[in-house]
Protein backbone atom coordinates (compact mmCIF):
# COMPACT_ATOMS: atom_id res chain seq x y z
CA UNK A 1 0.00 0.00 0.00
CA UNK A 2 3.20 2.73 0.19
CA UNK A 3 3.91 2.20 -2.80
CA UNK A 4 0.78 3.32 -3.78
CA UNK A 5 0.59 6.18 -1.47
CA UNK A 6 4.01 7.10 -3.05
CA UNK A 7 2.63 7.22 -6.27
CA UNK A 8 -0.37 9.33 -5.30
CA UNK A 9 2.20 11.88 -3.94
CA UNK A 10 3.89 11.85 -6.89
CA UNK A 11 0.68 12.77 -8.85
CA UNK A 12 0.18 15.37 -6.99
CA UNK A 13 3.43 17.00 -5.99
CA UNK A 14 3.76 16.97 -10.08
CA UNK A 15 0.26 18.54 -10.85
CA UNK A 16 0.86 21.38 -8.00
CA UNK A 17 4.46 21.91 -9.07
CA UNK A 18 3.11 22.03 -12.88
CA UNK A 19 0.89 24.22 -11.92
CA UNK A 20 3.36 27.15 -10.69
CA UNK A 21 5.36 26.67 -13.34
CA UNK A 22 4.38 29.71 -16.15
CA UNK A 23 5.30 27.98 -18.87
CA UNK A 24 2.69 25.16 -18.59
CA UNK A 25 -0.86 26.15 -19.12
CA UNK A 26 -3.71 23.20 -17.20
CA UNK A 27 -5.74 22.74 -20.34
CA UNK A 28 -8.18 19.67 -19.21
CA UNK A 29 -9.02 17.00 -16.58
CA UNK A 30 -9.95 13.69 -17.48
CA UNK A 31 -11.14 11.31 -14.87
CA UNK A 32 -11.77 7.33 -16.17
CA UNK A 33 -14.02 4.58 -14.75
CA UNK A 34 -14.17 1.65 -16.11
CA UNK A 35 -15.87 -1.51 -15.11
CA UNK A 36 -17.53 -4.60 -16.80
CA UNK A 37 -20.82 -4.28 -15.32
CA UNK A 38 -21.96 -2.70 -18.12
CA UNK A 39 -21.67 -6.25 -20.05
CA UNK A 40 -22.96 -7.79 -16.55
CA UNK A 41 -20.19 -9.85 -15.33
CA UNK A 42 -17.23 -9.15 -12.89
CA UNK A 43 -13.99 -11.02 -14.14
CA UNK A 44 -11.30 -10.23 -16.91
CA UNK A 45 -10.23 -6.77 -16.50
CA UNK A 46 -13.00 -6.40 -14.07
CA UNK A 47 -11.96 -2.80 -13.19
CA UNK A 48 -9.76 0.66 -14.25
CA UNK A 49 -9.64 4.09 -12.76
CA UNK A 50 -7.25 6.96 -14.32
CA UNK A 51 -6.98 10.64 -13.64
CA UNK A 52 -5.04 12.81 -16.03
CA UNK A 53 -4.00 16.46 -16.04
CA UNK A 54 -3.26 17.58 -19.40
CA UNK A 55 -0.77 20.70 -19.86
CA UNK A 56 -0.43 23.23 -22.69
CA UNK A 57 2.88 24.04 -23.52
CA UNK A 58 3.74 27.65 -25.61
CA UNK A 59 6.68 27.78 -25.15
CA UNK A 60 9.01 25.02 -26.28
CA UNK A 61 12.58 25.60 -24.94
CA UNK A 62 13.51 22.23 -24.11
CA UNK A 63 14.98 19.46 -26.55
CA UNK A 64 12.50 16.85 -25.29
CA UNK A 65 9.45 18.83 -26.66
CA UNK A 66 11.20 18.10 -30.12
CA UNK A 67 11.02 14.07 -29.81
CA UNK A 68 8.35 13.59 -31.60
CA UNK A 69 9.86 15.99 -34.77
CA UNK A 70 7.71 18.47 -36.76
CA UNK A 71 10.04 21.09 -37.17
CA UNK A 72 8.57 22.13 -40.33
CA UNK A 73 5.10 22.50 -39.10
CA UNK A 74 3.17 24.82 -37.39
CA UNK A 75 1.89 22.70 -33.88
CA UNK A 76 0.95 22.40 -30.42
CA UNK A 77 2.54 20.98 -27.54
CA UNK A 78 0.98 18.91 -24.28
CA UNK A 79 2.31 17.19 -21.70
CA UNK A 80 0.13 14.94 -19.27
CA UNK A 81 0.16 13.41 -16.26
CA UNK A 82 -1.68 10.63 -14.93
CA UNK A 83 -2.44 7.99 -12.19
CA UNK A 84 -4.09 4.92 -12.66
CA UNK A 85 -5.41 1.50 -11.14
CA UNK A 86 -6.18 -1.08 -13.34
CA UNK A 87 -7.94 -4.88 -11.63
CA UNK A 88 -7.58 -7.98 -13.50
CA UNK A 89 -9.51 -11.22 -12.10
CA UNK A 90 -10.23 -14.67 -12.83
CA UNK A 91 -14.28 -15.73 -13.16
CA UNK A 92 -14.47 -17.46 -9.92
CA UNK A 93 -13.58 -15.00 -7.16
CA UNK A 94 -15.04 -16.53 -4.04
CA UNK A 95 -12.48 -19.27 -4.17
CA UNK A 96 -9.32 -18.85 -1.79
CA UNK A 97 -7.68 -21.39 -4.08
CA UNK A 98 -5.47 -21.19 -7.38
CA UNK A 99 -7.43 -21.70 -10.35
CA UNK A 100 -5.42 -22.68 -12.73
CA UNK A 101 -7.76 -22.62 -15.83
CA UNK A 102 -8.02 -18.71 -15.77
CA UNK A 103 -6.39 -16.08 -16.20
CA UNK A 104 -3.92 -14.93 -12.60
CA UNK A 105 -4.97 -12.16 -10.59
CA UNK A 106 -3.43 -9.31 -10.64
CA UNK A 107 -3.49 -5.38 -9.74
CA UNK A 108 -1.28 -2.59 -11.77
CA UNK A 109 -1.30 0.63 -10.36
CA UNK A 110 0.80 2.85 -11.62
CA UNK A 111 1.98 7.02 -12.94
CA UNK A 112 2.13 7.58 -16.42
CA UNK A 113 3.92 10.73 -17.91
CA UNK A 114 3.79 11.85 -21.92
CA UNK A 115 4.27 14.64 -24.03
CA UNK A 116 2.06 15.15 -27.23
CA UNK A 117 2.98 17.03 -30.32
CA UNK A 118 -0.39 18.00 -32.88
CA UNK A 119 -0.57 19.45 -36.07
CA UNK A 120 -4.11 20.08 -38.31
CA UNK A 121 -3.91 16.55 -39.36
CA UNK A 122 -1.43 14.70 -36.92
CA UNK A 123 -0.48 13.77 -33.64
CA UNK A 124 2.21 11.74 -32.35
CA UNK A 125 2.51 11.00 -28.24
CA UNK A 126 5.53 9.50 -26.32
CA UNK A 127 4.41 8.27 -22.92
CA UNK A 128 6.49 6.29 -19.93
CA UNK A 129 4.70 4.22 -17.20
CA UNK A 130 6.39 3.25 -13.98
CA UNK A 131 3.84 1.42 -11.34
CA UNK A 132 3.72 -1.59 -9.38
CA UNK A 133 2.19 -4.93 -10.10
CA UNK A 134 1.31 -7.55 -7.18
CA UNK A 135 0.29 -6.71 -3.29
CA UNK A 136 2.44 -3.70 -3.54
CA UNK A 137 -0.09 -2.44 -6.12
CA UNK A 138 -2.85 -1.66 -3.32
CA UNK A 139 -5.59 -3.21 -5.74
CA UNK A 140 -7.06 -6.21 -3.04
CA UNK A 141 -7.75 -2.88 -0.71
CA UNK A 142 -8.79 -1.39 -3.38
CA UNK A 143 -11.39 -4.10 -4.79
CA UNK A 144 -12.54 -5.25 -1.57
CA UNK A 145 -13.01 -1.75 0.10
CA UNK A 146 -15.28 -1.19 -2.86
CA UNK A 147 -17.23 -4.37 -3.01
CA UNK A 148 -17.84 -3.71 0.90
CA UNK A 149 -19.28 -0.12 -0.07
CA UNK A 150 -21.57 -1.38 -2.57
CA UNK A 151 -22.75 -4.45 -0.66
CA UNK A 152 -21.42 -7.19 -2.98
CA UNK A 153 -19.49 -10.19 -2.35
CA UNK A 154 -15.57 -10.32 -1.11
CA UNK A 155 -13.43 -11.18 -3.48
CA UNK A 156 -11.29 -13.51 -2.17
CA UNK A 157 -8.92 -15.06 -4.02
CA UNK A 158 -6.19 -12.65 -3.82
CA UNK A 159 -3.40 -14.39 -2.14
CA UNK A 160 -2.85 -15.79 -5.32
CA UNK A 161 -2.21 -12.94 -7.46
CA UNK A 162 0.71 -11.67 -9.31
CA UNK A 163 4.20 -11.16 -6.77
CA UNK A 164 5.68 -7.97 -6.47
CA UNK A 165 7.22 -6.51 -9.46
CA UNK A 166 8.12 -2.95 -10.67
CA UNK A 167 6.45 -2.22 -13.98
CA UNK A 168 7.98 -0.25 -16.62
CA UNK A 169 6.53 0.39 -20.06
CA UNK A 170 7.31 2.63 -22.96
CA UNK A 171 4.59 3.49 -25.46
CA UNK A 172 4.50 5.71 -28.72
CA UNK A 173 1.27 6.77 -30.51
CA UNK A 174 0.80 8.01 -33.43
CA UNK A 175 -2.99 9.29 -35.24
CA UNK A 176 -4.30 11.47 -38.23
CA UNK A 177 -7.51 13.24 -38.52
CA UNK A 178 -9.81 13.56 -41.22
CA UNK A 179 -12.20 16.07 -40.78
CA UNK A 180 -15.56 16.26 -43.00
CA UNK A 181 -17.69 19.66 -42.60
CA UNK A 182 -21.00 20.50 -44.09
CA UNK A 183 -22.41 23.99 -44.57
CA UNK A 184 -24.14 23.34 -41.48
CA UNK A 185 -22.69 21.99 -38.02
CA UNK A 186 -23.36 18.34 -38.88
CA UNK A 187 -19.81 17.08 -39.05
CA UNK A 188 -17.71 13.79 -39.47
CA UNK A 189 -13.99 12.35 -38.72
CA UNK A 190 -11.73 9.41 -39.02
CA UNK A 191 -8.94 9.11 -36.95
CA UNK A 192 -6.71 6.20 -37.43
CA UNK A 193 -3.63 5.11 -35.52
CA UNK A 194 -1.07 2.97 -34.39
CA UNK A 195 0.40 2.33 -31.60
CA UNK A 196 3.76 0.31 -30.19
CA UNK A 197 4.27 -0.65 -26.42
CA UNK A 198 7.49 -2.02 -24.80
CA UNK A 199 8.27 -3.09 -21.16
CA UNK A 200 8.01 -5.38 -18.94
CA UNK A 201 4.58 -5.22 -18.81
CA UNK A 202 3.76 -5.67 -22.02
CA UNK A 203 5.01 -5.79 -25.58
CA UNK A 204 2.63 -5.32 -28.57
CA UNK A 205 1.78 -3.04 -31.67
CA UNK A 206 -1.95 -1.95 -32.45
CA UNK A 207 -3.93 -0.60 -35.31
CA UNK A 208 -7.02 0.77 -35.19
CA UNK A 209 -9.49 3.81 -36.06
CA UNK A 210 -11.80 6.03 -34.54
CA UNK A 211 -14.71 7.50 -36.31
CA UNK A 212 -17.12 10.19 -35.11
CA UNK A 213 -20.48 11.83 -37.01
CA UNK A 214 -22.61 14.49 -34.90
CA UNK A 215 -22.87 18.54 -34.22
CA UNK A 216 -20.11 20.58 -33.79
CA UNK A 217 -18.14 17.61 -33.25
CA UNK A 218 -15.16 18.01 -30.74
CA UNK A 219 -11.86 18.94 -32.36
CA UNK A 220 -9.36 16.13 -31.06
CA UNK A 221 -8.14 13.29 -31.34
CA UNK A 222 -10.46 11.37 -30.06
CA UNK A 223 -11.47 9.28 -27.30
CA UNK A 224 -10.96 6.11 -25.61
CA UNK A 225 -10.94 3.27 -22.95
CA UNK A 226 -7.71 3.57 -20.90
CA UNK A 227 -5.53 0.46 -22.72
CA UNK A 228 -6.93 2.04 -26.96
CA UNK A 229 -5.08 4.93 -28.59
CA UNK A 230 -3.43 7.63 -26.62
CA UNK A 231 -4.98 10.00 -24.50
CA UNK A 232 -8.54 11.68 -24.97
CA UNK A 233 -8.83 15.61 -25.76
CA UNK A 234 -5.61 16.43 -27.57
CA UNK A 235 -6.67 19.10 -29.71
CA UNK A 236 -6.53 19.45 -33.45
CA UNK A 237 -4.14 22.75 -34.03
CA UNK A 238 -6.46 25.07 -35.40
CA UNK A 239 -9.40 23.72 -35.13
CA UNK A 240 -10.05 23.61 -31.26
CA UNK A 241 -10.71 27.58 -30.49
CA UNK A 242 -13.47 27.37 -33.24
CA UNK A 243 -15.31 24.49 -31.78
CA UNK A 244 -15.25 25.89 -27.99
CA UNK A 245 -17.18 29.19 -29.77
CA UNK A 246 -20.09 27.24 -29.58
CA UNK A 247 -21.60 25.97 -26.40
CA UNK A 248 -22.51 22.40 -27.46
CA UNK A 249 -20.61 19.88 -29.12
CA UNK A 250 -22.39 16.23 -29.46
CA UNK A 251 -21.00 13.03 -31.47
CA UNK A 252 -21.70 9.34 -32.22
CA UNK A 253 -18.39 7.45 -31.91
CA UNK A 254 -17.12 4.01 -33.23
CA UNK A 255 -13.74 2.62 -32.59
CA UNK A 256 -11.72 -0.64 -33.49
CA UNK A 257 -8.87 -1.77 -33.15
CA UNK A 258 -6.43 -5.00 -33.84
CA UNK A 259 -3.57 -5.81 -31.63
CA UNK A 260 -0.38 -8.34 -32.42
CA UNK A 261 0.29 -8.86 -28.49
CA UNK A 262 4.11 -10.43 -27.87
CA UNK A 263 3.77 -10.31 -23.96
CA UNK A 264 0.86 -9.47 -21.49
CA UNK A 265 1.90 -9.64 -17.96
CA UNK A 266 -1.31 -9.82 -16.71
CA UNK A 267 -1.73 -13.08 -18.17
CA UNK A 268 1.83 -13.96 -19.31
CA UNK A 269 2.98 -13.94 -15.09
CA UNK A 270 5.57 -11.92 -13.59
CA UNK A 271 8.63 -11.87 -15.82
CA UNK A 272 11.30 -12.29 -13.13
CA UNK A 273 9.85 -14.58 -10.64
CA UNK A 274 7.51 -17.83 -11.24
CA UNK A 275 3.98 -17.04 -10.90
CA UNK A 276 0.50 -18.25 -12.34
CA UNK A 277 0.35 -17.71 -16.04
CA UNK A 278 -1.94 -18.93 -19.14
CA UNK A 279 -1.28 -19.48 -22.59
CA UNK A 280 -2.12 -16.03 -24.11
CA UNK A 281 -3.54 -15.71 -27.67
CA UNK A 282 -0.98 -13.14 -30.23
CA UNK A 283 -3.68 -11.50 -32.00
CA UNK A 284 -6.70 -9.84 -30.39
CA UNK A 285 -9.51 -7.15 -31.22
CA UNK A 286 -11.18 -4.45 -29.54
CA UNK A 287 -14.70 -2.99 -31.32
CA UNK A 288 -17.05 -0.45 -29.76
CA UNK A 289 -19.37 2.02 -29.70
CA UNK A 290 -20.16 5.37 -27.74
CA UNK A 291 -20.92 9.28 -27.61
CA UNK A 292 -19.22 12.70 -26.62
CA UNK A 293 -21.28 15.22 -25.19
CA UNK A 294 -20.15 18.94 -24.35
CA UNK A 295 -21.45 21.35 -22.60
CA UNK A 296 -19.39 24.82 -22.49
CA UNK A 297 -16.48 23.45 -20.21
CA UNK A 298 -17.65 19.67 -19.19
CA UNK A 299 -17.36 16.96 -21.39
CA UNK A 300 -18.68 13.63 -20.77
CA UNK A 301 -17.76 10.54 -22.89
CA UNK A 302 -19.03 7.42 -22.95
CA UNK A 303 -18.12 3.62 -24.51
CA UNK A 304 -18.50 -0.18 -24.09
CA UNK A 305 -15.73 -1.68 -25.95
CA UNK A 306 -15.86 -6.00 -26.77
CA UNK A 307 -12.48 -7.59 -26.41
CA UNK A 308 -11.96 -11.03 -28.84
CA UNK A 309 -10.71 -13.87 -26.39
CA UNK A 310 -7.54 -12.93 -25.15
CA UNK A 311 -5.66 -16.21 -23.67
CA UNK A 312 -6.57 -20.21 -24.60
CA UNK A 313 -9.29 -21.65 -22.11
CA UNK A 314 -11.25 -18.28 -22.27
CA UNK A 315 -14.60 -19.05 -22.58
CA UNK A 316 -16.53 -16.16 -24.62
CA UNK A 317 -15.37 -12.62 -25.31
CA UNK A 318 -15.04 -9.66 -22.48
CA UNK A 319 -16.97 -5.98 -22.44
CA UNK A 320 -15.67 -3.22 -20.07
CA UNK A 321 -17.67 0.50 -20.09
CA UNK A 322 -15.54 3.52 -19.69
CA UNK A 323 -17.10 6.43 -18.64
CA UNK A 324 -15.11 9.65 -18.80
CA UNK A 325 -15.60 13.13 -17.24
CA UNK A 326 -13.71 15.71 -18.04
CA UNK A 327 -13.17 19.80 -17.36
CA UNK A 328 -11.71 21.91 -20.29
CA UNK A 329 -9.81 25.17 -18.51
Amino acid sequence: MKYLLSLLFIFLSTNILADENTDWIFDRLNIYTENDKYFGTDDGYSNGARATALYFIPNENYDVYNLLGYEDEKTYSYITFSLANQIFTPTNTSSTSLITNDRPYAGWTYFETAIHKTTRTYLRSLSLKVGAVGPASGTQEIQNEFHRLIDSDRVNGWGNQLHNELGINLKYTQKWIYLIKSSTDFETSFSPFLSAELGNVAINTSAGIMARIGFNIPKDYGVSSIDIGADPGIPVYGEYVNMRAKPWSFSFNLIAKGSAIARDMFLDGNTFSNSHSVNIKHFVANYGTGFTLRYKNLVVDMMVVETTKQFDLQKETHGIGTMTLSYLF
